[in-house]
């Protein structure tokens, strides 16, 4: 006798930890860590209705995504939901750090870019003012 259904089995820790990683490089990749902290902290509670919908579905999704019933699996408990939105959270503070430590970089070769062009502005005040002496000195002079 054949069996006409697979069942999958819920998702153990490693493949957890992969789903996790998954997930947060795609909201990485796109640039919306904050706003996907804030969407799952709303939408905590509802993460196991969501796995039950996504059960539900599954017979028809899982098609055209192999992995569906993982992430159906992965929603239902709310303490992977939980370890998301940490991975989240220190995947936007090392993007603020590299954010800072940029702009720290940017400040500091403003100022290099600002004391060069000073001094480049003093010498030539100097150039200029030595080349002004010359023409009034011609002109102190008396012809006589």
């Amino acid at each position: 006798m054949t069996l006409l259904f697979k069942f999958s089995e819920p998702i153990d820790e490693k493949r957890r930890d992969e789903i996790i990683e998954a997930i947060a490089k795609r909201i990485e990749q796109f640039g919306m860590l904050v706003p996907a902290i804030f969407f799952l902290e709303m939408n905590k509670p509802l993460s196991y209705i969501t796995g039950q919908g996504m059960h539900f579905f599954a017979p028809i999704v899982s098609v055209f995504f192999n992995t569906f019933e993982d992430y159906a699996y992965f929603f239902d408990d709310r303490n992977n939901v939980e370890l998301l939105i940490q991975k989240l959270e220190s995947l936007a503070e090392k993007e603020e750090e590299r954010a800072r430590e940029l702009k720290a970089q940017r400040k500091a070769k403003k100022a290099a870019m600002k004391a060069a062009k000073s001094s480049d502005t003093m010498m030539d005040e100097a150039i200029k003012m030595s080349g002004e002496d010359k023409p009034e000195e011609a002109n102190n002079i008396d012809p006589k």
